[in-house]
Order: structure tokens, then C-alpha cells, then sequence
């Protein structure tokens, strides 16, 4: 299946994996690329422990890009979040050198402003993937040179903007306002909505949940079974990184960045619900769930890659009701394609 973007990235399948933190590994990256998508090492790739050591977290990175390469000559792309200026920007400013250094193919840049990473980038021969979760940021990005840009809905787990744009309103909008490619992402989880992503004028779909559902993914068999057994109506979008407030510990986030957080509801989010009305954000959340006696930084890795850490916080798109079985990632692109045909012809009969 060809379009502008699998021209552009130089993959087979018009699929790429989305940017999800800790729950990305060399091993994944690789399958999901040499089935002729593209994969993408996201935040803390192949980690189980968080680190405050810049030089480590680069290292860490390093390793990752190498792994991959031992184990494909095909393209992949590493994901680098805009840090925050004065408290995580030195991380990302070391990852985007380190990716420089190791001559990456592509980048995909998230939660912040293009302007930042972009002309270094393109400077040392790689190709620019902007997430970006309205029309303005979208236009903002191509205005700074990338080369294609992540239309990202509210549909999708993570973190997405306080706009809340539906992935299918927000797509053909992006797509009128920009002349590069548009990759939809943003509750993608089959092949049906790949066809519909190509229909509302998008190259190609970037796709999360759906592949932390897999046999190479390094989440914990416990965050594959929730997101198996989910069906709709099984997420919520909490908010994250409003504006900073004096004492509230709120980092204070960049437009680009701030946004939504789309997790799985369990019956302990419900509980937390139900006793603050609704009106929860995702400090309320780290708050209530660090009593448990993990540490806040850690918490949210914990939930995704151990089972034993007593954390149920599990980021997951609207997609999750598509999603009932663990295969491998070949499978999933194999399925994609498969179903985007099927679609295609019932549409449009030979």
C-alpha cells in the first residue's frame, strides 16, 4: 500500500508505531519495522528503572539505536519529547545529540514547539515527524520545516491537547491546512480506520495501543489482558500540564505540551472520581496512587513494565474495544493490511 508518506519514511505499509514511553524495546522496534512499518523507539526504550543521570539516559538511548540496528537494516524512528526549559530539556537536549551522533533515520517529535529540535535535525540528514494535536500547531510545524506531521486526536492514550479534537475532526482539518503529508493518529487500532484515515486525506496511520497488545511488546502481561478485556467507554481523558501554579508542584508545561492524559479506568480511578465529583487531574491522580509506597517519578513506569508494583494506571486509547487478542507484530501490520483491502473493496467492488 503506497502513499506520499511510506515514499517519504521508505517503508512498505503506510503504519508507523506511535511515541508510548517505557513500553518500546529494540526487540519491538525491529519486528515492527522489518514486517515493512515503521517502528519508533519511544521515551526510556528497553528501561525498567527511571534514572536522573543525563549522560546515562543518553546511553541508554545509544544502546537502543545499535540494538536495533544488530537486528534490522530497515528504517525506525526515535521519538523525542520537547523538554521542559530549566528542568528536563537537558535529557532531551542529549537524546536529540545522541540521535545525531547515531545518524538515525527519523525523528518524531512531541509535546512542544517544532522550532526547538528541527533545524539540527534536518541539518544532519534526518527526516522530521511533528506530532500535533490542533490545525495551529500543525501549521507551526510545517512552518519550521518538518517533514510530515502526526494529526493526534484525543482519541488516543497518553497525552493529547486540552483541545480535545477527535482524531476524525481533526485530521481533514490539518489536512486542508498544510501541503506535507498527514499521519492520523489517535484511537487507530484496525484496518478499517486505515482506509477511513486514507479517506479523510491522511498518508498514513500512527498507531499506540494496538501494538502494546503484542508478543514482542515489553508491557507486562497484566496491561495487555486490561486493554484485551476494555471496551468502550473503558478510558477517560484527565488533564495534565496546566499552566504552573505557585506551590501546586505543576511543572509549568509549553502550549505544545500541555494537554490531556488518556488512561483505562479501574475501579480505584472511579472510587477517586466519585469523590472529587469528577474534577481530577493527573496530579490528583499521582498523589492518591504514590500512597501506595512508589515513588511519583516511578509510578507510572512501574504500572506499564512490572506487575508486581501495585500501580493499575495504564494509558490506553479510545481503540481498546478493537482489541481483543495478543499477536505478533507482524500480525497486527499483516491484519491491517488485510482489512484495509477488505474495506477498500467492499467500497469500491471490481
Amino acid at each position: 500500500m503506497k502513499t506520499e508518506v511510506t515514499e517519504l519514511l521508505g517503508i512498505e505499509h503506510p503504519i508507523l508505531l506511535a511515541a508510548m514511553a517505557w513500553v518500546t524495546n529494540a526487540e519491538m522496534v525491529a519486528a515492527i519495522s522489518n514486517a515493512g512499518a515503521l517502528g519508533t523507539l519511544g521515551p526510556n526504550a528497553g528501561a525498567k528503572t527511571v534514572t536522573i543521570d543525563v549522560n546515562e539516559t543518553g546511553e541508554r538511548l545509544r544502546e537502543q539505536i545499535k540494538r536495533v540496528r544488530s537486528l534490522t537494516d530497515l528504517p525506525f524512528a526515535v521519538n523525542f519529547v520537547v523538554g521542559v526549559a530549566g528542568l528536563d530539556k537537558v535529557y532531551s537536549d542529549r537524546c536529540v545529540e545522541v540521535g545525531i551522533e547515531e545518524r538515525i533515520p527519523i525523528a518524531i517529535i512531541s509535546q512542544g514547539n517544532p522550532n526547538v529540535y528541527t533545524e539540527r535535525l534536518k541539518d544532519a540528514g534526518i527526516k522530521v515527524v511533528h506530532v500535533c494535536a490542533t490545525v495551529r500547531h500543525a501549521q507551526k510545524a510545517q512552518e519550521a520545516g518538518v517533514d510530515a506531521i502526526v494529526a493526534s486526536g484525543t482519541d488516543g492514550g497518553g497525552h493529547s491537547g486540552f483541545d480535545q479534537n477527535t482524531t476524525f475532526c481533526l485530521v481533514p482539518q490539518v489536512v486542508q491546512a498544510v501541503n506535507i503529508p498527514v499521519i492520523a493518529g489517535g484511537g487507530v487500532a484496525n484496518g478499517r480506520q486505515l482506509l477511513a484515515a486514507l479517506a479523510l486525506g491522511a498518508e498514513g496511520v500512527y498507531v499506540g495501543t494496538r501494538f502494546i497488545a503484542t508478543a514482542e511488546c515489553p508491557a507486562h502481561e497484566g496491561y495487555k489482558k486490561t486493554i484485551i478485556d476494555s471496551k468502550d467507554g473503558d478510558t477517560i481523558a484527565i488533564r495534565h500540564g496546566e499552566a504552573a501554579k505557585p506551590g501546586s508542584g505543576n511543572r509549568g508545561f509549553a502550549a505544545e505540551r500541555r494537554g490531556s492524559l488518556r488512561i483505562l479506568l479501574n475501579d480505584k480511578i472511579s472510587d477517586i472520581m466519585s469523590q472529587y465529583k469528577g474534577r481530577i487531574d493527573y496530579d490528583l491522580l499521582m498523589t492518591s496512587f504514590a500512597s501506595q509506597s512508589i515513588k511519583e517519578e516511578s509510578s507510572v513506569a512501574a504500572s506499564m513494565i512490572d506487575s508486581d508494583s501495585g500501580i493499575d494506571f495504564f494509558a490506553a486509547g479510545q481503540g481498546v474495544g478493537l482489541i481483543n487478542n495478543v499477536l505478533t507484530c507482524q500480525e497486527v501490520i499483516q491484519k491491517f493490511i488485510q482489512e484495509a483491502e477488505l474495506a477498500k473493496r467492499k467500497l469500491i467492488p471490481s
